[in-house]
């Protein structure tokens, strides 16, 4: 994570400007290895802070040491291989760290591929089954010949992906629900002969807002960088 620049910004600003007063990684970890059974206790509700203190403890556990085969996890066991502890301190602790990672880099998409007012307006011709985009660079006209053709398989893939790792990953059946009828209302624009860039933009900034699972995140920001990548988002007409 580090190794992104992006990422390395948004952390050192989590730790920087959201680290909750008093909050000591070391100490909190120090205690858990010490405890059989201990968990760390609640984090914040606020994201950035919530980063910032899964962020410090990961570095703690680096620092201290703390060998996998250990009884450092056992206070997240879903079962009694080490493998299920693993899981359930990637579940509990470590997943917010990676979707608030997402949830900013889909904001960032967002902003970017959506707010460009200067950016050039890419015209989408077709359905998801027979997708092609035109984009001019700057004021040059753009004919057919010059489209660049999107895989229907791919926009779909993206797509059912998101579905596919909330059914999984998320346990309440209302934020999955909701989920699906944003992910319908991307098709649905996507299909259009007129896609509304508001539309669009509030189903990203939804989907962005759920603390699913690493397979959904990395759904979402798939998603919202195939848009950027393909040209499809610079500007929707309204």
């Amino acid at each position: 994570m580090e190794a992104e620049p992006t990422i390395k910004k948004y952390l050192d600003d989590c730790v920087a400007n959201h680290t909750p007063e008093g909050f000591d990684a070391a100490e909190d970890v120090r205690t858990v290895a010490k405890e059989f059974g201990a968990t760390f206790g609640s984090f914040s509700t606020v994201p950035e802070e919530e980063s910032a203190e899964v962020y410090l403890i990961l570095k703690e556990i680096v620092a201290q040491n703390i060998q996998g085969h250990s009884h450092f996890f056992y206070g997240y066991a879903q079962g009694n291989k080490f493998a299920d502890m693993y899981k359930g301190f990637l579940n509990k602790v470590a997943r917010r760290l990676i979707a608030n990672i997402g949830s900013y880099l889909t904001m960032i998409g967002i902003e970017m591929g959506l707010d460009g007012g200067d950016s050039p307006t890419a015209n989408f011709y077709g359905s998801v089954q027979n997708a092609q985009i035109n984009q001019p660079t700057g004021s040059a006209k753009v004919y057919a010949s010059q489209a660049r053709v999107m895989n229907a398989s791919d926009i779909n893939g993206l797509l059912e992906a998101i579905l596919t790792a909330a059914v999984a990953e998320i346990d309440d059946n209302e934020t999955i629900e909701d989920v699906r009828d944003n992910v319908e209302a991307i098709r649905d624009q996507v299909e259009s002969d007129k896609p509304k860039r508001g539309v669009l933009k509030s189903a990203l900034r939804f989907l962005g807002s759920i603390n699913g699972g690493t397979q959904f995140t990395a759904a979402v920001v798939q998603i919202i960088e195939f848009f950027n990548e393909s040209g499809f988002q610079l500007p929707f007409p309204d």
